[in-house]
């Protein structure tokens, strides 16, 4: 299944025609821990794929990042943290729903829990990470899955 997404850098298709794999980093809401703890780490776990992104390129994935947000909402958060990659405004939870990410309810919204997506090309979900108990190793369970799913070592 294909998907035409708004992201903080504009329109994408997802997953990426020219990747073997799209990963995308799910997260309830950046800067949400300052006001719900039990739900913080949004920002370390983006963290943890734009500190990845070399791994990520050598196992042929293209990164995104995805939140009930509207894109517009994403833009400045993004550039701030340099990430190195688009965030996805699924604001209507569409897309998440889709591909199966399970979800919260905070402060009267819904929003997505922190979980971690692998598409193949065609848009299939290879894998759906969740929980991810330490955001600071997102990008490494992430990129767990992709060893798995390629069945080759993964260098540092």
């Amino acid at each position: 299944m294909q998907y035409t997404v708004t992201t903080s850098e504009g329109p994408l298709t997802v997953p990426s025609p020219d990747h073997e794999w799209t990963v995308l980093f799910f997260i309830t809401e950046p800067g949400i821990g300052e006001r719900v703890p039990e739900l913080g780490g949004c920002t370390t776990g983006l963290c943890s794929a734009r500190d990845a992104a070399a791994r990520f390129a050598r196992a042929g994935a293209r990164v995104l990042g995805a939140s009930a947000h509207a894109p517009g909402e994403l833009a400045e958060f993004a550039a701030g943290r340099a990430l190195g990659y688009p965030l996805i405004g699924d604001k209507d939870l569409a897309l998440g729903r889709a591909l199966g990410v399970p979800e919260v309810r905070a402060e009267g919204r819904v929003l997505f829990e922190r979980a971690g997506v692998v598409l193949d090309r065609t848009g299939a979900v290879r894998a759906l990470i969740h929980p991810v108990p330490d955001p600071e190793h997102h990008a490494d369970l992430v990129l767990g899955e992709l060893t798995r799913l390629t069945g080759e070592g993964e260098d540092d």
